[in-house]
């Protein structure tokens, strides 16, 4: 049993990051990795924080704030953003059901788009500089693991409306068990990373998250990876968000 968690959290690590090597796989082991998100945001955020933690660039938060937003982009190889820039182009003004699906099939990204990707990245920047010039390593660590929780949140929550696609894939495991494993971990993880206050308001805010995007999916009839990756932009911002708000 253990080899099999093992092999499920490497085949999470592999599909998510660049922290293990991609390989082929079946896609019931693809819905097998939805309790692992967190811990796969546990390792890359440990793993981009510890420099950090020792002292690098102890001086500049803001250039620590920057660092760690590109190498975060460069570990995920820019998919979670890449989905809330599709997401966003999508709905523009409007979000017409067809107009909407067909603008997610345009590799090209639109004004609504770019201004997504600008308030998403910088919006991290900002709050990630405010939070290491606290000396929060831990906090920085624990919004990588709610990203990954809001990610299996939304699996859940836009199951109904799955399309067919490799977004698909994923949420066909999302249940609540394991839904709960994902917020369990997030929970015991905010426990020894973070305040509670922290929690409790990135969970409120995580929430209207991802009940935004269920009205989206219900109103374009239907969801995909984008959906996924929107959520999880919108709940690493929810938790760093959390923070400052509670730490003026």
């Amino acid at each position: 049993m253990s080899n099999k968690f093992f092999k499920d959290f490497i085949t999470t690590l592999g599909f998510m990051t660049r922290l293990a090597p991609p390989r082929m796989v079946k896609p019931e082991e693809l819905a097998a990795t939805l309790p692992w998100m967190p811990l796969t945001g546990a390792v890359m955020g440990a793993l981009i924080v510890f420099p950090f933690a020792l002292g690098l660039l102890s001086g500049s938060p803001d250039i620590q704030a920057w660092l760690t937003v590109a190498a975060s982009i460069y570990l995920t190889r820019g998919l979670h953003f890449d989905g809330i820039s599709d997401i966003t182009d999508g709905a523009g003004p409007y979000p017409d059901p067809d107009r909407f699906w067909r603008i997610l099939k345009d590799s090209r990204c639109g004004v609504f788009g770019v201004i997504a990707l600008v308030l998403s990245i910088t919006g991290q920047i900002l709050l990630f500089s405010k939070i290491y010039a606290a000396g929060a390593f831990g906090t920085i660590i624990w919004i990588f693991i709610v990203g990954r929780m809001g990610n299996v949140a939304m699996s859940l929550a836009g199951r109904r409306f799955t399309r067919p696609g490799q977004g698909a894939l994923f949420m066909a495991g999302a249940d609540r068990t394991s839904f709960s494993l994902a917020l369990a971990v997030t929970f015991a993880a905010g426990l020894l990373l973070t305040g509670l206050e922290v929690q409790l308001l990135t969970y409120s805010l995580c929430a209207m998250s991802i009940f935004f995007l269920y009205r989206l999916a219900r109103k374009v009839r239907g969801t995909n990876g984008d959906f996924l990756g929107a959520a999880l932009v919108l709940c690493e911002l929810s938790a760093a968000l959390s923070f400052c708000i509670l730490n003026q």
